[in-house]
């Protein structure tokens, strides 16, 4: 990133080698941004010259429709600049193409339900695919919807039909019942160094904080996701959010369903290349961050707390088959809930099956729901490198890691410890398996439970397995039917529970040709391998 001169208005370049007006490195609503530096030609326009007073009490409206109107009128585009104070508004602003605001110290609160405080379009004049106004850049500022007092559902920011956006430094507050920026149909667009905080949701019946995300990634669908046509399917693309925070709500107000994503979607609409890296989300409703319909995505190093469903989804509700998801280096903690199926990471579809998903070096701990990772209907799945410490649910069979309907799994290098369920399980049409190199520790049900056909186990350490004192429980489990599992080199040790696992390896019947040879079972006696399949092969085990 290049920075040029000290103004507002300098131009920000995007490592992809896109420009977009504006400049970085300020916190939300911070005032240290002069507006013009010596030698920026660019015409800037001081919303106080236009009459505004920024006492707070005083009506701003005519004066920031008079500033922005001249600022809109130069085609090489201009700088609309709010200097610090408090700007009572009934009206939004509609920017136009190569605009900056340059806000910091300000604080605009709506005074009326008058929409969006901030937009790139008008509900009557069509804009199709990415020609909307764009190389727009909102700096800085305290964006107040006042969602409490004025409950129409708005969004806060929106973005339509456009090309290259930056939203950078800003605070939005009390949105009510909708998303603090929308991003439809957008290409190039940043949302750097963000605050998000407070949602209401009143008089909307059956509408709740789940699907409200504070940023919005979605379509040009219909008029139902936003009131700018034409509606011609147009996806997103290129997206970052990073360096922005998600508060848990303010008193009276509740926490947003999620940072980013959507809850909608259409058949063969997907939105490409989207990054959300180093964000930190305090509390969210149901979501931490939610990539519905992303291709080529990256969830990296990002601070996931509190949320109530699950911290990072993986899904299309229209059944799209999602490729190239790359979800790393996360901290999530205190996920989930009693009812949800996956407290940590989820990835599942209803329609077409995902590939090339790959989930690394995340930290999972005390999670409620299913499993810490769940994966389901996704080809060639990658899962490594991952800590889940503490799963739960009121069932008492919450997985560490369990990974169904995907085939062709590798499943390795992870640390699990202290799953209330089984530490991994890898059952129905997940052939093709490899688990290995993990550390299993003290799970309540079984270590590794495999079920599924031509399943390897390699070198994996299994310490502790049935915690809870059950029947019927095992280091190592193969169930399920499964055919020509493998299962070598693998480590299994009692542990110190008063109730050792009953074996540290298990054939269950109706499994068939499973090869159970050269594991380290010392410890255990002569129950350390139970065989009730057919055709199993065991030799050189150290018991």
């Amino acid at each position: 990133m290049n920075r040029r001169g000290s103004t507002s208005a300098s131009t920000w370049r995007d490592p992809g080698g896109g420009r977009i007006r504006g400049r970085a490195g300020s916190r939300p609503g911070g005032g240290r941004r002069p507006a013009a530096a010596a030698g920026d030609r660019r015409s800037v326009h001081d919303v106080l010259a236009y009459g505004a007073k920024g006492d707070g009490t005083t009506d701003d409206t005519a004066a920031f429709q008079a500033a922005l109107t001249a600022a809109r009128a130069v085609p090489e585009g201009a700088t609309l600049l709010i200097p610090p104070g408090r700007y009572p508004l009934t009206k939004g602003l509609v920017l136009g193409p190569r605009m900056t605001v340059s806000a910091y110290g300000a604080h605009v609160l709506r005074t009326k339900d008058c929409g969006a405080l901030v937009k790139n379009f008008d509900s009557v004049t069509p804009v199709s695919a990415y020609d909307g106004a764009g190389d727009i850049a909102l700096l800085g500022g305290t964006w107040d919807m006042r969602g409490s007092t004025y409950q129409q559902q708005s969004d806060a920011i929106g973005f339509a039909h456009a090309d290259g956006i930056l939203v950078q430094d800003c605070t939005v507050l009390d949105t009510p019942s909708a998303h603090a920026v929308e991003l439809n149909a957008v290409r190039r667009a940043r949302i750097v160094n963000c605050l998000f905080d407070g949602l209401h949701v009143t008089g909307q019946g059956t509408d709740t904080a789940t699907n409200r995300e504070a940023v919005q990634i979605t379509g040009a669908l219909s008029a139902v996701s936003l009131p700018a046509p034409a509606y011609d399917n147009t996806p997103c693309q290129d997206i970052l959010i990073s360096g922005c925070t998600l508060r848990a709500a303010a008193d009276g107000s509740r926490p947003f369903g999620a940072l980013v994503g959507d809850h909608g979607g259409a058949k063969g609409v997907v939105h490409r290349d989207i990054r959300v890296i180093g964000n930190h989300i305090e509390r969210s409703a149901a979501y931490g961050i939610r990539t519905t319909d992303w291709q080529q995505a990256v969830i990296a190093g990002n601070t996931i707390e509190s949320v109530g469903v699950t911290a990072v989804q993986v899904g299309s509700p229209a059944g799209n088959a999602l490729n190239d998801i790359t979800i790393t280096g996360n901290i999530i903690r205190n996920t989930g809930s009693d009812t949800s199926t996956g407290g940590a990471i989820v990835v599942s579809s209803g329609g077409d099956r995902h590939n090339g998903i790959t989930i690394t070096d995340n930290t999972i701990r005390t999670v409620k729901g299913e499993a810490g990772i769940y994966v389901a209907q996704s080809d060639g799945v990658t899962i490594s490198g991952n800590t889940v410490a503490g799963t739960a649910c009121p069932g008492g069979n919450s997985q560490g890691i369990h990974v169904r309907y995907a085939p062709h799994a590798v499943i390795s290098g992870n640390t699990v410890t202290d799953a209330q369920g089984d530490g991994i399980g890898v059952d129905t049409d997940a052939q093709g398996a490899l688990i290995a190199h993990n550390t299993v520790l003290n799970p309540a049900g079984h270590g590794i439970a495999a079920g599924t056909d031509d399943i390897a186990l390699r070198d994996n350490h299994v310490t502790g397995a049935n915690r809870a004192g059950a029947t019927a429980t095992y280091g190592i489990r193969f169930g399920g039917n499964a055919a020509n599992a493998s299962c070598q080199g693998n480590v299994v040790r009692k542990g110190d529970g008063p109730v050792p696992a009953e074996a540290a390896v298990v054939a269950l019947p109706g499994c068939v040709g499973a090869w159970i040879t050269g594991n380290d079972l010392r410890g255990w006696g002569g129950a350390a391998i139970l065989d009730k399949a057919a055709g199993t092969l065991t030799s050189a085990n150290a018991m």
